[in-house]
């Protein structure tokens, strides 16, 4: 059993430095050999308003994160009020003392609705509408309060002329770190991990970490248990967004297009500010040419997908990257690779929906609209990745299918996916080699781009070295337009056809998985970033004898209706877990499978699914309380 299992929140504005202090703690922590995993939650404006980390620590695999936090690290006014339900007995509570006495009316960030709710639980509670009293309610709750001035710290480790706010992040890390008893060694470790080699900086920092420790060994009453360091290993700590951008490298990446949009722009800003690995892939991938990326940020998402598109008919590997409003306006462009059977991919961010919806909160609702997108009848491909070692294999194989299916693919993720911070051993290349495509070989001056073969799959060329004729309107084997009527048949059969030599051709393992158990007694049904959450489900479950397992669905379209149907069928009690209002995963179940599931678990406030609430949901279902249970965690 693990001995270390610790559950944190650090929380105050945007752009206060909430992701430093993150990193410098899933860092340290990582240093010292033990797991982390944090997901970011943040407002959509630019600055000012609530922006958190929740991470949680331990000393063996992490997957998942719950409620409530073992600790919580308050960094403005804002957070004491918003987390006030996150706590529970022996709750650490840091937060700056200076700032007790501040007004709820005062926080000025915060949204009118939030605060009507707030105001009810502290006048319900008998309690002021100030941090104090947000505080006190937690400390009724069994919270353990550490009141530090912040001010006076900073001032303290760097005189009176450095601004006190701009070392709030790093402070409120390393004061939770020493709360949490890791070493101060390893504090600094994640400091200048972080913070690169610069000078002044890390001097101050070092600073700053020494009045942190200080602090918390001089102050009586603070429970704080040592943690030793583990063996400790290179690995990587990534985002699901990281992971996607270094899958595509490996994967041959010659061309990305994107237009600015959250949370997908930060895949294209990661490629923008490397030198694409090349020194970290070179002798592990043969096939991969040294030649570099290109990177265009588009004047827009229809000009992105159409660049995309353009590429790929060089025979340059290419993909765009979008969340929800920006697939919407790439949906004509992705039916015009379909009928020219163009192998294009296409990274698909969820986030909160319908229109600009919640920009910057998690969603899994483009499921269907990913399936369906463009109009009329053509082969796409849909595969969905639940962590990084999958994304970055995923992103690989994205291209693979692509060329040698031609067709466009689309790589489903979701913000939660995105937007998590993962820690890695390593890169496993052996599972990342690059397929290519049915090459036309002759220099034939009638090139048939479009021939007909028994697998609908026809030999490829490119621009450059064929003609070939490529239209938006139905066409024959030379691409010419047409509207015969036995040709048109023939060509859309072709073309349909790649679907079920896709199907035989991709591995079960990327189609559907069933973890757990044959015979159940609980089968949980669900997809993206719930993966990690559901397989320690299943753990938590079992450690209770209830037998249960998790069907995990990777391929959506095409979809793997024989795997699924024969799972489902011998199911007994089958619950949909997704983060969307209408389980969409279950009507395309339905939809493919002819198989309706009852029982739903759903989140679609735009917040992290977390363990507890998943566990109280199940629960509820298994007793027969409710069919259909909405999880409403998360501030």
């Amino acid at each position: 059993m693990s001995n270390v299992d610790i559950d944190l929140i650090i929380g105050g504005p945007q752009g206060g430095g909430i992701d430093s202090a993150a990193q410098i703690i899933i860092r340290s922590f990582s240093i010292a050999g033990y797991e982390a995993y944090g997901i970011r939650e943040y407002h959509s404006n630019i600055k000012g308003r609530h922006s958190y980390f929740h991470v949680r620590i331990k000393d063996d695999l992490v997957r998942s994160l719950r409620y409530p936090v073992d600790v919580l690290a308050c960094l403005d006014a804002e957070t004491p009020f918003v987390h006030m339900n996150d706590i529970t007995e022996n709750t650490l509570v840091l937060f700056d003392q200076d700032l007790r006495n501040t007004k709820l009316a005062q926080v000025l960030t915060m949204e009118g609705e939030t605060k009507k709710h707030i105001e009810e639980r502290l006048v319900k509670e008998g309690c002021e509408l100030t941090v104090n009293g947000a505080l006190e309610c937690m400390k009724r709750s069994g919270a353990k309060l550490v009141p530090v001035s912040f001010r006076d710290l900073v001032i303290k480790a760097l005189g009176p002329n450095k601004p006190p706010a701009r070392y709030a992040n790093t402070l409120g890390a390393s004061i939770s770190m020493a709360l949490m008893g890791l070493d101060s060694e390893f504090t600094r470790s994640g400091i200048e991990s972080v913070f690169g080699k610069k000078k002044e900086v890390l001097e101050d920092n070092e600073k700053i970490v020494k009045v942190a420790y200080d602090f918390v060994e001089k102050n009586d009453g603070i429970s704080v248990k040592k943690l030793g360091a583990k063996v400790t290993k290179e690995r990587y700590i990534l985002t699901g967004n990281e992971a996607i951008a270094i899958g595509k490298v490996i994967g041959g990446l010659k061309l990305q297009t994107y237009y600015p949009i959250t949370p997908a722009a930060d895949e294209s800003f990661f490629l923008e500010g490397h030198d694409y690995f090349e020194e970290v892939i070179a002798g592990e991938n043969e096939s991969l040419s040294k030649s570099g990326v290109v990177i265009v940020q588009a004047e827009d998402e229809i000009a992105a997908i159409a660049m995309a598109i353009s590429g790929a008919m060089t025979g340059a590997r290419t993909a765009t990257g979008t969340s929800g409003p920006g697939f919407s306006l790439m949906a004509e462009a992705i039916g015009y690779a379909g009928i020219n059977e163009i192998p294009v991919v296409v990274s698909l961010y969820q986030r909160g929906g319908p229109s600009t919806g919640l920009p910057t909160r998690n969603s899994q609702a483009d499921l269907l609209f990913a399936v369906h997108a463009g109009h009329g009848d053509f082969p796409k491909l849909v595969l969905s990745s639940g962590d990084v070692n999958e994304g970055i294999e995923d992103a690989v194989k994205a291209f693979n299918y692509a060329e040698m299916f031609q067709m466009p693919v689309i790589h489903i993720l979701d913000k939660n996916f995105a937007n998590s911070f993962y820690v890695i051993d390593g890169i496993d290349y052996s599972k990342m080699k690059i397929k290519r495509w049915k090459l036309h070989e002759k220099n034939d001056e009638e090139y048939e781009r479009f021939k007909f073969t028994e697998d609908g799959i026809s030999p490829m060329s490119f621009f450059g070295k064929d003609i070939m004729w490529l239209t938006g309107d139905e066409h024959n084997e030379f691409g010419h337009i047409t509207e015969d009527p036995e040709t048109r048949d023939k060509m859309m059969e072709k073309r349909m056809h790649k679907l079920e030599v896709a199907k035989n051709t991709i591995p079960m393992e990327d189609q559907a998985i069933l973890f757990g158990e044959k015979d159940a007694d609980v089968t949980l049904v669900s997809w993206g970033s719930n993966k990690g959450l559901l397989l320690d489900m299943l753990d938590k479950l079992k450690s209770e004898g209830v037998r249960a397992n998790f069907l995990y669905i990777r391929l959506m379209a095409p979809f793997p209706s024989e795997f699924v149907l024969n799972v489902l069928k011998n199911s007994k009690l089958i619950i949909d877990v997704e983060s969307n209002y209408t389980g969409q995963l279950a009507q395309l179940i339905e939809q493919n499978c002819g198989f309706r599931i009852d029982n739903y678990l759903l989140k679609y406030n735009g917040r992290h699914q977390t363990l507890d609430e998943t566990y109280d949901g199940i629960k509820s279902i298994m007793k027969g309380e409710s069919k259909r249970v909405v999880l409403r965690n998360g501030a």
